[in-house]
């Protein structure tokens, strides 16, 4: 016959196995997908690249400005690089998509400024178009694609004169996206970014065509 210390012994060991498999079993990770992992590449289409000169248009590899004050900016392209952004779809997938971009890195050769353009296929704003980023003397605007010429968006112009230059089909963009006191840009298809105001320094850039 068990004596009761013996019966109590057997009680807790059995306890102590049940709680070590309880706790195997809660620290499992989940089973891998099986089979090779599939990757989508989403490239920016000639359409997209089209909504500005800079990836299309070999005559804009040097972009020159003049400034209200008389001086000029010239920068010419010295690099293009093409990177990826990847997601996973879920947790327990071997599935992802990789998103294009690509970036133009200008030098300055005349002036004191910086200039360069990135333009992302649909990284980040899942609610916007693929995405574009100029950067002209640290100042920087971004806009979606499909918003160059739009005439639906909110500054919208179908045609401005500026120092005897017509535009046409332009919109209007300011950092971070509604900060019109610090300097805003003009922009449409066929020139890309050919108006600068820094409001900061009382100064403005228009582009040499």
């Amino acid at each position: 016959m068990k004596t009761n210390f013996q019966t109590q012994k057997m009680k807790l060991i059995f306890l102590l196995t049940l709680f070590v498999i309880l706790l195997q079993s809660c620290s499992k990770e989940p089973d891998l997908p099986s089979g090779n992992p599939i990757t989508k590449y989403e490239y920016l289409t000639a359409g997209a690249l089209n909504q500005t000169p800079y990836f299309t248009n070999p005559a804009f590899d040097t972009i020159s400005f003049a400034s209200d004050k008389g001086d000029t900016l010239t920068f010419v392209k010295t690099k293009t690089d093409t990177s990826w952004y990847c997601e996973n779809q879920s947790l327990a997938s071997n599935y992802k998509i990789c998103y294009q971009t690509i970036h133009n890195t200008y030098t300055t050769i005349k002036g004191v400024g910086s200039f360069d353009v990135k333009h992302s296929r649909k990284i980040d704003y899942k609610d916007m178009s693929n995405i574009i980023n100029f950067n002209i003397n640290n100042s920087y605007f971004l806009c979606g694609d499909e918003q160059i010429g739009y005439n639906g968006y909110w500054t919208f112009k179908k045609a401005v004169i500026i120092k005897n230059s017509n535009f046409n089909d332009v919109i209007v963009l300011y950092p971070n996206s509604y900060d019109s006191l610090v300097a805003e840009s003009y922009i449409n298809k066929d020139e890309g970014l050919f108006y600068f105001i820094d409001k900061v320094v009382n100064k403005n850039y228009i582009i040499i065509k």
